[in-house]
């Protein structure tokens, strides 16, 4: 019989080969139109980041999961693999919190029309603002977790988990460190302030999208297939962002409940991380044009090969 435990690792190895083909799909469809422009998209360069972020995220995520498994916090010292894995799984997630953030305020200040100057300038150079962003967020997202580099354990047991033969011991970090300031600081800078430029921005252009969807419909203008497509980005803007924002709050709840109470399993996390991978990559696809229109190319050619090799097997049970 499988364990709760084993059953948790089988679902986040699922997501995981599901969210790395699907990010995987989205990061070489956006490098080849890249590449094919010959310039540099700030929309194709944030979903890059994104789908690369989720696959180091996923990857990490399930590498966690293994290590707990397997009882890496039972050993006598904490191993230095766990502790960059540890990094990469933050940093990770932190960049692609941060890009879809930049994507949600890329979409907002593009369709919007502003009637204030210094709004119109922002318009005009969003791509040159939003590439240095991204450059920002990179940098920051590797220097704010550096810290877990050096965490380590304490000599004193804190739970007994006689089932297991295992003394699950806590990962502390060096004295130099104030734990609870450096926590609030880095779970503002993952989740609370990400959150805090998505969602106005994300609610602002469904707000825009629906108001002017609902005046061409009074209008009578022709244009249908604009109308089907605003209230379809509508409705993939609200999708995100209730992934993003269930994403987040899991995080802080886990980080924040770990700090002033017992701690919760760390197999929510897990999962919460792996969904959102999945999620964000599926509804990305869904929302980009191109990307879309190679996934539907993609499908087509899935299905004549399906029917050619129907096909080549009929044929041959006809001649025997």
């Amino acid at each position: 019989m499988f364990r709760s435990a084993d059953l948790k690792l089988c679902g986040i190895f699922l997501l995981l080969v599901l969210g790395v083909l699907a990010n995987i799909f989205n990061l070489v469809v956006m490098l080849v139109q890249q590449w094919r422009s010959g310039g540099v998209k700030t929309v194709a360069l944030i979903i890059c980041f994104i789908s690369l972020g989720n696959i180091l995220l996923q990857i990490s995520t399930f590498i966690l999961a293994v290590s707990v498994w397997v009882g890496v916090l039972c050993w006598s010292d904490l191993p230095l693999f766990f502790c960059v894995v540890l990094f990469v799984w933050l940093s990770s997630s932190s960049v692609s919190f941060w890009c879809v953030a930049w994507l949600s305020v890329l979409y907002c200040v593009r369709v919007m029309s502003f009637s204030s100057v210094l709004l119109r300038a922002m318009k005009e150079n969003i791509s040159s603002i939003l590439n240095v962003n991204l450059m920002v967020t990179l940098l920051t997202s590797y220097v704010m977790f550096t810290p877990f580099f050096y965490l380590h354990f304490q000599n004193e047991t804190l739970v007994m988990n006689m089932t297991e033969e295992c003394n699950i011991k806590k990962p502390l970090f060096p004295a130099w460190v104030n734990v609870n300031i450096y926590v609030i600081v880095f779970i503002s800078y993952l989740t609370l302030m990400p959150l805090m430029i998505m969602l106005p921005t994300s609610l602002r252009l469904v707000v825009y999208l629906c108001k002017h969807t609902l005046s061409m419909q009074k209008n009578h203008q022709s244009g249908s297939h604009a109308a089907e497509s605003y209230l379809l980005v509508c409705r993939l803007t609200v999708a995100l962002v209730w992934v993003y924002l269930t994403t987040l709050l899991t995080i802080s709840l886990y980080y924040f409940h770990a700090i002033f109470a017992s701690g919760l399993s760390a197999d929510m996390l897990f999962l919460g991380l792996s969904f959102y991978c999945v999620a964000s990559a599926m509804l990305l696809t869904c929302s980009n044009k191109n990307l879309r229109e190679k996934l539907s190319v993609l499908f087509s050619w899935g299905k004549k090969t399906l029917s050619r090799s129907a096909e080549d097997k009929s044929g041959v049970t006809a001649t025997v």
